[in-house]
């Protein structure tokens, strides 16, 4: 059964972080192909004027780097809210070969418990985490998933908020992305 791996996100802006979860995760748990999965913006999430298409764009400047990377558009293909539960029932009923990973970072594992479903989405395929600094605070335990592995090689703090806020302040580290998406925030006056 073909193992792939769920990266799902915002992704506004994506990060070396999220390159380096995506890797990780695919070198770690032996997957063959991460897919990157960008989603709608949640409701708890901070609205930015970047548009859907936009984030589509940069993320598919981070597939580009790898013959193992994927772009998913499942989530924004969804009408109405998305929720990952009903996304990932899609994917599994679509595509019953292949064996699903959810991947994510600390710091939404630490908030997964007040996910849509988040009891359902426990159960339903293997979860992968990468550990964040001070992201050890999480309600869910371990022994809740049908499978659960942390990968810790390394803790990085990165986020998309902070690089908006930076861009927005005009102090902002441009080596936290990859070259070709921190061209395309300059020619798009992302985040200004």
């Amino acid at each position: 059964m073909k193992k792939i791996g769920l990266l799902g996100g915002t992704f506004d802006p994506p990060h070396i972080g999220h390159l380096i979860m995506a890797e990780e995760a695919r070198l770690h748990c032996g997957l063959e192909e991460i897919w990157w999965m960008p989603n709608k913006i949640p409701p708890h999430k901070e609205k930015t004027d970047t548009t859907e298409k936009q984030r589509i764009e940069m993320v598919e400047q981070m597939v580009r780097l790898s013959p193992s990377f994927a772009l998913c558009l499942k989530e924004m293909e969804r009408n109405g809210p998305s929720y990952t539960a009903d996304t990932l029932l899609a994917l599994k009923e679509e595509m019953p070969d292949i064996q699903f990973h959810f991947i994510m970072g600390g710091d939404s594992f630490e908030n997964f418990h007040l996910w849509a479903r988040y009891e359902e989405l426990q159960h339903m395929i293997p979860f992968i985490v990468m550990k964040r600094p001070g992201s050890e605070k999480a309600i869910v335990k371990k022994e809740d998933f049908i499978k659960l592995d942390f990968i810790d090689r390394f803790e990085l703090s990165i986020s998309s908020s902070e690089i908006r806020e930076g861009v927005n302040r005009g102090t902002w580290n441009k080596f936290l992305v990859i070259n070709e998406v921190n061209d395309y925030i300059k020619e798009h006056r992302l985040y200004e």
